[in-house]
C-alpha cells in the first residue's frame, strides 16, 4: 500500500534535515516506536501498537538507505516481525524537504510503501491513509522542534501506537465529512 503525506513545518530546512539524520530521534518522535541500537546507518528497534485491549509488539531492523543532503532527500527501509505472532511488516519511506518563503519554514513530503502480513485486520489503503494522517502530523511536528524529541519535551507517548483511537478518530472525521456534504 502506498501512502503520501505533506506538511509545512515551522523550522528551517537545515534543522529538519539534521533531525531526520538522527535515527534515535526518529524513534522518539514516532508514536509507539523506540530505536534501541544504531550502528552507522543501520538500526534496531521496536513498535508497540494497541488495538483496543490487545497490544501488538513488533521487533525490527532497518537502514537509512539514501542520504542526499544537496537534494534534501533521504530514504529509510525497515522490516519487522510481530513478537508473539505471525505478523510481519515492511516499510520504505522516502523523505523530500523543500525550503519555503524566507527559509524559516520547510515543506516535508513523505512517500511510504507499507506492507502488512498476518495482522488481524484487512483495511483499504484509503482508510489507512486517513488514519495515518494525524500520526504523521504528530511525527513531523516533533521532527521540526529543537531538542531531542518527545522524551525531552515531556510529551512521551508511552502507551504505544493506539490503532483503535486512530480508527475512532478516522470514523469521526468520516461522519463529519458526510454531514458537511449533506449541508451543501
Amino acid at each position: 500500500m502506498r501512502l503520501g503525506h505533506e506538511q509545512e513545518l515551522d523550522a528551517p530546512l537545515d534543522a529538519v534535515w539534521t533531525h531526520f539524520m538522527d535515527l534515535r530521534r526518529i524513534g522518539r518522535c514516532f508514536p509507539g516506536a523506540k530505536v534501541t541500537q544504531v550502528h552507522g546507518d543501520d538500526f534496531v528497534g521496536e513498535i508497540r501498537a494497541k488495538l483496543g485491549p490487545l497490544s501488538l509488539y513488533f521487533d525490527g531492523t532497518g537502514s537509512m538507505t539514501e542520504r542526499d543532503e544537496d537534494a534534501a532527500q533521504a530514504r529509510l527501509a525497515a522490516t519487522g516481525q510481530e513478537r508473539h505472532g505471525l505478523g510481519k511488516a515492511t516499510i520504505d519511506i522516502t523523505l523530500q524537504l523543500h525550503p519555503l518563503g524566507d527559509g524559516n519554514r520547510t515543506r516535508a513530503r513523505l512517500a511510504t510503501d507499507l506492507v502488512f502480513l498476518g495482522l488481524p485486520m484487512d483495511v483499504g489503503s484509503g482508510l489507512v491513509q486517513r488514519a495515518s494522517d494525524p500520526l504523521i502530523e504528530r511525527f513531523l511536528s516533533c521532527m521540526s522542534v529543537p531538542g531531542r524529541g518527545h522524551d525531552e519535551a515531556g510529551d512521551a507517548d508511552d502507551g504505544g501506537l493506539d490503532l483503535l483511537r486512530s480508527a475512532t478518530d478516522l470514523f469521526g472525521s468520516l461522519r463529519r465529512d458526510r454531514r458537511e456534504r449533506k449541508r451543501r
